[in-house]
């Protein structure tokens, strides 16, 4: 993370930055990857290894996932300051916890903290939070191969101080550095494998991903898409009203503008007002009454008008019931994917790159149809069976199983979507819901229009994928029941959600998933999510795992040539065939297909309206 040499500073990078890269430092080499979530918040995601060369196999390897929380900002005469968690999760090698601050003068950045476990280790002040307890006094041991756990933070008899001086030199981009560090190497003295010079090497790449050339739809002329045939209009009175099923790669202020324009030109000279009501998927959002004179000063040019003029004017009103919308056309997709992970404890890391085909169909009245298949194209999953134990109750530990053919069935699924009541939305899906299981459940949604809050619940009944069948079509195992309690929360100001799911996991074990997820304005979507569970699944020191963290990318290709509109890469971070915290990757969730008619969406992306 952004820091010094060998500590860390206050400073955090612009929101939307990613890091990625390798370092070293005898006998060390380390491989890390993480992105700055939100404004506050940077979660990093590492793979230490116990090895004195950088070309050789390591004999030990140490996961981690550190964070950096920002808890004041710095004025002109308070400093940044941050909490900070190495190895929060992962091995406890590494583990640390610490608070530091930063302040600027001119050219020179100072940075000063107090830490407890690792980087605290040389113990110059007895740990303070001793004295409310004495299990803050407990000493890590950083040998030990049970898991970092919240019971381990700002534990210790002592704490250390660590400081450092940046100067920002005449040349751009150009720094010197200096800093000190209470790291007294605790573990690897014990083990002797330190106690001279060491030279230590870092290459790292980063990038916002808010600047990333992307685009999430084929630009195209306003008159082209969108138009609403007169068969589907309904008027009443000197209002008319239209239907639009949306897409979910536009956005969806465009196709409500579009639309509205549509109908101005379709709609008799006695018509005074226009009122679109989005669908998506079956479900319905608010209808949206415009104004039919200032459409038109959009749609003849008469004069000009503006996005906040139609936005001031623009009045909401609820519409649920059946969608008896007409079919529209299937859609398809391309969906390369590569996930991997940094986070293991038996071996360097675990990789698999696929490529899914994927068509989809709206058939009216509430149905909607999905079919995908995944291509396998390389992995090294097969360390999995070398390293770990045999599970004769595999919930995902056997996905090395799901790369031995060539091709997979990856859903296959028949839903019904359906807004009974005002903000409230439901649905039904049955099918291959995934490439590891199949079954049946449900969805619903509260979602009041003008709330930053919304609250859901989902259950399934779902059957384990026999990997050794044709395409995986078998089946060979169930009935498992899980289920989960989800709540929702709009950050202001931002297009950032939070998360909560409590609940029952495939395996049986009970626990919470949280995160927050973001959807950038060059269509790239972002999730970070952190899982605890009750559920003891066994590393090969026989410690438990029961937490678990990832990170979700999503680029999209809608401008690409050849490629069909709404495919995109997927990123995703996080273990790899882990039986625990495991949930349905359902084919249809509820809040993604009702974000696009929120008020907060709307209002955000309101500028695309007259596109």
């Amino acid at each position: 993370m952004v820091g010094l040499n060998t500590v860390p500073t206050a400073r955090l990078d612009d929101t939307g930055t990613i890091r990625a890269g390798l370092s070293t430092q005898d006998p060390y080499n380390h491989a890390f990857i993480g992105f700055q979530i939100a404004k506050p918040l940077y979660i990093n995601l590492r793979q230490s290894m116990g090895v004195s060369s950088v070309t050789k196999n390591p004999d030990f390897v140490y996961p981690g996932i550190d964070i950096k929380l920002r808890i004041a900002n710095e004025t002109q005469y308070n400093p940044d300051i941050v909490l900070g968690l190495n190895s929060m999760m992962g091995h406890k090698r590494f583990s640390s916890e610490y608070i530091a601050l930063s302040k600027r003068y001119y050219d020179f950045d100072f940075t000063g903290g107090v830490a407890w476990g690792r980087l605290g280790s040389a113990g110059h002040l007895k740990n303070p939070f001793g004295r409310l307890s004495n299990h803050f006094k407990n000493n890590r041991d950083f040998n030990n191969e049970d898991s970092s756990t919240p019971s381990n933070w700002f534990t210790g008899e002592d704490i250390g101080f660590f400081g450092g001086i940046e100067y920002r030199t005449p040349i751009d981009n150009l720094s010197l550095k200096a800093d000190f560090n209470a790291d007294s190497y605790k573990g690897e003295t014990i083990s002797s494998i330190i106690g001279t010079d060491k030279v230590m090497a870092r290459l790292s790449f980063q990038g916002n991903s808010f600047n990333w050339n992307t685009a999430g739809y084929k630009k195209t002329k306003s008159d082209e898409f969108h138009r609403v045939s007169k068969d589907q209009l309904k008027i009443e009175g000197t209002t008319v009203t239209g239907f639009l099923y949306l897409n979910d790669y536009e956005p969806s202020s465009m196709q409500i503008g579009r639309a509205a324009k549509s109908l101005v030109k379709l709609s008799d000279s006695n018509i005074k007002t226009i009122v679109v009501v989005p669908m998506s998927k079956g479900l319905k959002g608010q209808a949206m009454t415009f104004s039919r004179w200032n459409l038109e000063q959009e749609v003849y040019d008469t004069q000009p008008i503006s996005p906040e003029e139609i936005w001031k004017d623009l009045e909401f009103s609820q519409k649920t019931g059946i969608d008896f919308s007409k079919e529209t056309p299937r859609k398809y997709k391309l969906l390369p994917e590569l996930s991997f992970s940094l986070t293991e404890e038996e071996t360097t890391h675990l990789y698999r790159a696929s490529v899914l085909g994927e068509e989809t169909k709206n058939w009216g009245y509430g149905i909607f149809t999905g079919n995908s298949a995944r291509i396998n194209i390389a992995d090294n999953l097969g360390r999995i069976a070398k390293f770990r134990d045999i599970n004769a109750n595999p919930i995902r530990s056997d996905i090395d199983l799901f790369t031995l053919n060539p091709i997979n069935i990856d859903r296959s699924f028949l839903s019904f979507l359906n807004t009974p009541i005002t903000d409230f939305h439901m649905a039904g899906t049955l099918g291959y819901l995934e490439e590891m299981y199949a079954g049946y459940g449900g969805e619903i949604l509260y979602r009041p229009s003008h709330s930053a809050f919304a609250i859901g619940g989902e259950w399934w009944n779902v059957y384990k994928r026999d990997p050794l069948t044709y395409l995986s079509s078998g089946l060979y195992d169930g009935p498992y029941k899980t289920g989960h309690l989800n709540l929702y929360y709009n950050i202001p100001d931002t297009n950032i959600t939070a998360f909560s799911k409590i609940g029952r996991f495939i395996a049986g074990d009970v626990g919470v998933s949280t995160g927050a997820q973001m959807l950038l304005e060059n269509g790239m979507k972002v999730k970070g999510s952190l899982s605890y569970t009750n559920y003891n699944d066994k590393d090969i020191f026989d410690s438990d795992r029961n937490i678990q963290a990832g990170l979700e990318l999503s680029i999209p290709f809608g401008d690409m040539k050849f490629i069909p509109q709404g495919s995109e890469a997927r990123i995703n971070t996080g273990q790899l065939g882990r039986n625990d915290a495991a949930m349905i990757n359902k084919p249809i969730d509820l809040y993604d297909v009702t974000e696009p008619m929120s008020y907060r969406h709307l209002g955000q992306n309101w500028q695309e309206v007259l596109n």
